[in-house]
């Protein structure tokens, strides 16, 4: 069954919470980068938590092109389908 934006959201909202400290507020347009501020450790942290809440692994190729929550969100929805198939 597909996951919905609003799931996605949240747990990408959580986890920011949780593992970077994050409190400001995400909404798909969030830059990651300029607008969460993340460096390459930042990121790496997102990613790795993603990965475990969302049960799923995030390929190398899959960062080409990520550069908002939005497009996080489509990565996350992607593997999540394609993940026993």
């Amino acid at each position: 069954m597909p996951v919905s934006d609003e799931t996605l959201l949240q747990g990408i909202r959580l986890v920011a919470a949780e593992h970077l400290q994050y409190q400001e507020p995400i909404v798909p347009q969030t830059r990651l980068v300029e607008g969460m501020a993340l460096d390459s450790i930042r990121m790496l942290t997102l990613v790795v938590e993603l990965e475990n809440h969302f049960k799923v692994i995030l390929e190398e190729e899959d960062e080409e092109g990520i550069e908002t929550v939005l497009d996080l969100m489509r990565v996350l929805r992607s593997r999540m389908g394609s993940e026993g198939a």
